[in-house]
């Protein structure tokens, strides 16, 4: 009998060991994003005008996670807003947890008038990877006018990025961009 709760209390230590380990893994981020959208003159042409966007089939809405003080990217949001050929569209901060070797959830993104849709998934393995795919709708379909013009255009950035923590990273399209940074809490 003695050898049977000898046995059930390292059974129960190895659990305790094995699930502080597991929690280990998993680590808190906060990633922080701005989104805004610019009108540069370019030369490109752009004809998508229906979502190439491939869902996560396990999408994370933003409003199931913790919402953070946005703060280092603030003064690059207050910068951009001065600048008549950028405008804001999006500005975020939230905390995700994150296991070692997996990919994070994939988190939905989008603003409130609905023009930036999309997500961002942070992958940690040997490096950290930030995924990101957004598209941008500058405009809304107009039913009233039957034209080739009236079929909105789909602005796509579709990017992977290797990221340090603690660093800037822009994301550049010819019509929008992201800023976006992540740091370990």
């Amino acid at each position: 009998m003695p050898i049977i709760n000898i046995t059930a209390y390292s059974l129960a230590f190895l659990l305790i060991i094995f699930s502080h380990n597991l929690r280990a893994e998993a680590s808190e981020y906060q990633i922080e994003l701005i989104a805004f959208a610019q009108t540069m003159p370019d030369t490109e042409v752009f004809d998508q005008t229906e979502s190439q966007i491939k869902w996560p089939a396990a999408l994370t809405e933003l409003a199931e996670l913790k919402h953070s003080e946005r703060g280092v990217l603030d003064g690059g949001y207050a910068a951009i807003s001065k600048v008549p050929a950028y405008r804001p569209v999006l500005h975020i901060a939230w905390i995700q947890s994150i296991g070692e070797n997996n990919p994070g959830a994939p988190v939905h993104i989008k603003s409130e008038d609905g023009q930036l849709n999309g997500y961002l998934q942070i992958q940690r393995g040997k490096t950290l990877q930030l995924l990101v795919d957004l598209e941008y709708t500058p405009g809304q379909r107009d039913s009233s006018v039957n034209s080739f013009y009236s079929e909105p255009v789909i602005y796509r950035l579709n990017q992977k990025q290797p990221i340090q923590l603690n660093e800037i990273y822009y994301l550049d399209h010819p019509k929008f961009g992201v800023i976006a940074t992540i740091k370990r809490l």
